[in-house]
């Protein structure tokens, strides 16, 4: 069988790849054929489809991503794994034939050399290289091209010089060349640990840089960024180092350029970023040696993404986790699930009049009770219907608080104009509505999330509800995130980072949108409308459905389809109010007051008494 090799793979597997990394991504083109790169913060959609290269290319920060980084990089294999991953796609039996040089034999370099002159030696003295590491380099001079030239001499793990290298004497020089038919291999091979890990630096005075810091186990490649025949040059002496620590320039975007390659090549490789210095010599510059020795052994001491020391995890008691969760007041659901827990998604499923509203807006009410700060977003409803439906709920029957209002058709029972002050005052900074008449925040899911941000962050919310999903969609049709999944997942990067909890409320596919007469619930949770990725990211789904039979036992059945605490499916059943606009059963009540219609001295009594110390003159 005819042996592939990476590239010959990647060449088959040609424009295939674009689906495979959009698709493993979540990356969704904009009408320009744009999409928001991965590889750094941005709003604007700066990456493409490559097609010449068969991969995504960044023209913001210079990036890009094909098969390979694709699944090193983000699907955490390795190299090796990569490339077989690659033959499975493609329905065949392959072997990756090892990386071979095109040149079986090459010249050894001959060159006239003199030992540093004083300039030379106070130049590098200027970059704070001592002639102690010179020395130890072998680095010399020579005339080259009509200048005045540091040579660097490249010996390999037998110490034979096999390349040279030529550096212009003079601060902003030219970087010189080399001498042709020579075989470029790693800089400082001869003075290597194999059994350590090995430090790889973009140029010489980076790698001497190092070494003079203390961490001597580290070599530079021979030509800049972009030459990468070194890796096939060396590729058996590489084998068997344990792991790769690249310190590329942080300068122009081929730094990283050359590390995200070299992590593509090789097995085990971590990237060193020196934040606002350009190489590691500038570190040593101005850091000093300690700084350069502790980017180092971070990076060495990095875990890879996707582990995590389990030691290392703050340990929270089962008090601690009940105390930071959201009950829905929905008490046997709550008891099921032990609450809605911060940093989760929770999606409510239900047909249009079956409920959906009813529930969502009865466990709003409990929550405005509990003083548990939430926002709420309506694609459906206006702040009029809003405030109608939850001040109904949250009145109950009490026929002395409400009046009746005749309309044009019906007459309607509505709060009294007294009770509607003090309902509003006993909710008052608890309940925040997205408004979606601010013409500067509509249609720009960037801002949407800013908005959640803000009521996050400065007014403490930590409930957010999405009535509508598509419809928070629809309204940003042009935007690149309008696609579902991206959606969900930007959901799921903002309940962890602002200690959240998102509800979603969704309708479902077409086969189950129509109200079903019977007496059985039926909805699952691959009924939701939309990306499959819903589900999948969501750590409860709710089916919320109506019973139709006259012969029914209930009217409604709320079911647990999905959560991550149990794992389970429950159902619970329930009957609806007309009166009160509420679901109830035996365990949560019909006739709930609330704290709104507490007399004015019982709410003193109450707040007196509501102790944070206990009084000097308490029996207790």
């Amino acid at each position: 069988m005819e042996a592939l090799d990476a590239q010959q793979l990647k060449d088959e597997l040609g424009n295939r790849a674009k689906d495979i990394i959009a698709n493993g991504l979540n990356l969704v083109e904009n009408r320009e054929k744009k999409v928001i790169c991965p590889l750094h913060s941005e709003k604007t959609p700066s990456m493409s489809w490559y097609k010449e290269g068969y991969l995504w290319n960044c023209f913001g920060c210079k990036g890009n991503i094909d098969i390979y980084r694709y699944y090193t990089e983000f699907e955490n294999m390795t190299f090796p794994e990569a490339v077989k991953k690659v033959g499975d796609i493609l329905g065949k039996e392959v072997v990756a034939k090892p990386i071979k040089a095109k040149k079986s034999s090459f010249v050894l370099p001959e060159c006239t050399l003199k030992d540093l002159s004083n300039q030379a030696i106070e130049y590098m003295a200027t970059r704070k290289i001592t002639k102690e590491t010179l020395d130890h380099w072998e680095v010399k001079q020579t005339y080259w091209g009509g200048k005045e030239n540091f040579v660097f001499q490249y010996f390999n793990e037998n110490n034979v010089r096999e390349f040279i290298t030529f550096r212009e004497i003079k601060k902003g020089g030219r970087k010189g060349g080399c001498l042709g038919d020579t075989k470029a291999i790693l800089w400082g091979m001869w003075h290597i640990d194999k059994t350590k890990p090995l430090v790889i630096t973009e140029g010489q005075p980076d790698a001497m840089a190092v070494w003079q810091s203390g961490y001597k186990n580290v070599v530079s490649v021979p030509m800049g960024a972009n030459n990468f025949k070194w890796v096939d040059y060396n590729w058996d002496w590489l084998q068997g180092i344990p792991e790769f620590i690249v310190w590329a320039d942080n300068d122009d975007g081929e730094g990283m350029a050359m590390a995200n390659n070299i992590k593509m090549k090789l097995t085990n490789v971590k990237i060193i970023q020196s934040e606002n210095r350009k190489d590691a010599n500038e570190v040593l510059f101005y850091d000093g040696v300690e700084k350069v020795v502790q980017l180092i052994q971070d990076a060495i001491n990095l875990k890879p993404k996707g582990l995590v020391d389990l030691s290392e995890v703050s340990y929270k008691s089962e008090s601690e986790k009940q105390y930071s969760g959201i009950e829905t007041g929905f008490y046997e659901y709550d008891s099921y699930v032990e609450d809605w827990k911060l940093g989760e998604i929770t999606v409510i499923l239900g047909r249009n009049g079956e409920g959906k509203t009813t529930f969502i807006s009865q466990i709003m009410a409990h929550l405005l009770e509990k003083k548990v700060k939430t926002f709420l977003y309506s694609g459906e409803m206006s702040e009029m219907k809003i405030q109608e439906w939850l001040y109904r709920q949250i009145v109950g029957a009490n026929e002395n608080y409400l009046i009746s209002v005749k309309g044009k058709y019906k007459t309607k029972l509505v709060p009294k104009p007294e009770v509607l002050i003090k309902i509003k005052q006993w909710h008052k900074n608890t309940l925040y509505l997205y408004d979606r008449n601010e013409k500067e925040v509509l249609g720009d899911l960037d801002k949407f999330f800013e908005v959640m941000k803000v009521a996050s962050k400065r007014f403490g919310v930590k409930l957010f509800v999405i009535d509508n999903l598509m419809a928070i969609l629809e309204e940003n049709a042009d935007s690149l995130y309008s696609d579902q999944a991206n959606f969900v997942q930007r959901c799921r990067f903002f309940v962890n980072d602002y200690d959240a909890h998102i509800v979603l409320l969704t309708h479902p596919n077409k086969e189950k949108k129509e109200i079903k007469k019977g007496s059985v619930a039926n909805l699952e949770k691959t009924d939701i409308s939309g990306s499959y990725n819903i589900s999948n990211k969501a750590d409860n789904i709710i089916a919320v459905e109506r019973l139709w039979d006259d012969d029914r036992d209930c009217d409604a059945v709320i079911t647990s389809l999905k959560d991550r605490t149990v794992g389970q499916r429950k159902q619970i059943k329930y009957w609806f109010d007309m009166k009160t606009l509420r679901f109830y059963n035996n365990i949560t009540p019909r006739a709930k007051d609330y704290s709104w219609d507490k007399k004015e001295e019982e709410k003193e009594a109450f707040e007196e008494f509501n102790f944070t110390e206990k009084p000097e003159d308490c029996p207790f």
